[in-house]
């Protein structure tokens, strides 16, 4: 295998995660949009302990860990207060 592909998301990964996400959406559209956001806001939060942890060479390595981190943060606290507090139906 080449040495640039070594620091690429194992399609597993990627695969994995459109999957979750395409499954959240179908779960605002049958059940209720209140719980797939908050679903999404733990899929985020679960994203930025799982940068963290991830050794650095296996992981995202187009930008900073420190920003993947932040921004998934954010992310996921804005969500999970938006699930909570917006009138979803």
């Amino acid at each position: 295998m080449p040495t640039r592909h070594l620091h690429l998301t194992p399609w597993r990964v990627a695969v994995a995660a459109l999957a979750t996400v395409w499954v959240l959406v179908l779960l605002s559209l049958v059940v209720s949009p209140r719980i797939a956001v908050l679903a999404l806001a733990a899929f985020a939060l679960a994203g930025a302990a799982a940068r963290v942890a991830s050794p650095l060479r296996r992981a995202f390595v187009v930008r900073r860990r420190v920003v993947d981190v932040i921004v998934l943060l954010v992310f996921g606290v804005v969500l999970g207060y938006l699930g909570l507090t917006a009138a979803l139906g």
